[in-house]
């Protein structure tokens, strides 16, 4: 664990200082991508402390920070109490002994009437025990363009060969457009949209004995031969290498991407902010890969609470999750984060007027049930968990890109990799 501290410790040294934790309990949570969500989960840690007698802060961490301040802050022995990491990276803290067991309170969840979605659970299992409560379903459709599109007389991709002639007609004809916004940086949606594009051309991490490593294929091959066709004429930006796990919602809200694969953040913040971009666009399913085991898919992912293992206190960590997963506490802020937050509670996809009364949100439960998972062939594990941590794949794709190694050379360093990851797991 400390030699994975250290490495680290360079760039969180500046982003946190190992503080004094002044407050009884203290919780980090993941940025939402909705201000108003990120508020109502500090009134709603605010509340629950006055209810309980507690000082309580929250603090909101973006996602392209988090493992450097969590890293720092375990290492400073002032890691928080509670904490929220994206759903395929709780399995690392677990694997490293820096959390608690929540079985119990995962089984308070499962009690609600409905039960949970199950299919993300298990990003939250380690060795038989739940590690991590899921907040909610991350979901990854894509969004297109359908002005641009039919301009060049177009319809919607249903491959990603269609994609690559859709990106070519638009650019040409509207040069201040940069084509499909796939994020290429560090970022963690970069490793998701990257899986979500092998995934389609029919490649896979692990075979499904989560064992085996599976990266180096001409699947994946053709994948990064995909992407480095479409960088090299100028059909995905070059820009993209340097976002932020917000860089592709900015680029499409601000009309710079035609295309780009995200939680529909995008579609909330259109609704509240552009009407008209709103009118110009669609929600659709991953476009197929090519050949026989081209398929569309979609990754399926969750923010998830966790407890520190060392924290003085378990017994109030364990009641905010209980007072957070509350379905009175719960369903307003799911309903303020306008459908980015799939709610863990498949009863509250039927009742809930924002998902039951909107047609783009449709499709939701099923791709709930059916997503795949990091890990894929197989499981999300520890394994699988480490490889996203040490981002992998958005090294290999950069190494491609940018140190000009070749596609197959670059997945063979990722299958290498990943190797030597999973036999220290």
């Amino acid at each position: 664990m400390r030699r994975f501290f250290t490495t680290v410790l360079s760039l969180a040294g500046v982003l946190l200082a190992g503080p004094v934790l002044a407050a009884d309990l203290t919780i980090w949570g993941l940025q939402a991508f909705n201000p108003k969500a990120d508020q109502h989960l500090a009134k709603m840690a605010k509340d629950f402390g006055a209810a309980r007698g507690l000082s309580v802060e929250y603090v909101v961490v973006p996602a392209n920070v988090i493992n450097e301040r969590l890293a720092a802050a375990f290492e400073g022995k002032a890691a928080p109490d509670v904490f929220m990491q994206a759903g395929q990276q709780a399995l690392y803290y677990a694997s490293l002994g820096l959390t608690e067991p929540l079985d119990e309170v995962v089984a308070k969840m499962r009690s609600q009437p409905g039960g949970i979605y199950e299919r993300v659970m298990p990003q939250a299992m380690y060795k038989g025990q739940a590690h991590a409560a899921p907040v909610e379903v991350d979901l990854f459709p894509m969004f297109v363009r359908t002005d641009l599109l039919k301009a060049v007389g177009l319809g919607i991709p249903k491959t990603w060969d269609d994609v690559r002639t859709a990106m070519a007609a638009i650019v040409k004809a509207n040069p201040q457009v940069s084509g499909l916004g796939i994020t290429l940086s560090n970022a963690t949606d970069a490793e998701m949209q990257l899986r979500m594009l092998v995934w389609s051309y029919g490649g896979a991490m692990f075979s499904q004995d989560n064992k085996t490593v599976t990266w180096s294929s001409p699947e994946t091959v053709a994948a990064y031969k995909y992407l480095a066709d479409m960088y090299a004429k100028g059909l995905i930006p070059k820009s993209a290498l340097t976002w932020d796990d917000a860089g592709n919602n900015t680029a499409y809200q601000t009309g710079r991407s035609a295309i780009i694969m995200n939680p529909p953040s995008v579609y909330s913040w259109m609704q509240q902010n552009d009407p008209k971009l709103l009118a110009d666009s669609e929600m659709v399913s991953i476009p197929k890969g090519p050949g026989e085991k081209g398929r569309s898919a979609s990754i399926l992912s969750s923010f998830s609470w966790l407890i520190n293992k060392d924290s003085k206190r378990k017994s109030d960590a364990k009641a905010w999750l209980d007072y957070f997963f509350e379905v009175k506490n719960y369903e307003p802020l799911i309903d303020i984060t306008g459908g980015r937050w799939v709610p863990i509670y498949p009863a509250l996809t039927k009742s809930m007027p924002l998902f039951a009364k909107t047609p783009a949100f449709a499709a939701f439960d099923d791709l709930a049930r059916n997503g795949l998972v990091d890990g894929h062939a197989g499981e999300a594990s520890a394994a699988s968990a480490a490889v996203f941590q040490a981002k992998v794949v958005t090294q290999s794709v950069q190494k491609m890109l940018v140190d000009r190694t070749s596609p197959e050379s670059a997945v063979a360093w990722a299958q290498e990799q990943i190797e030597t990851i999973a036999k220290a797991k």
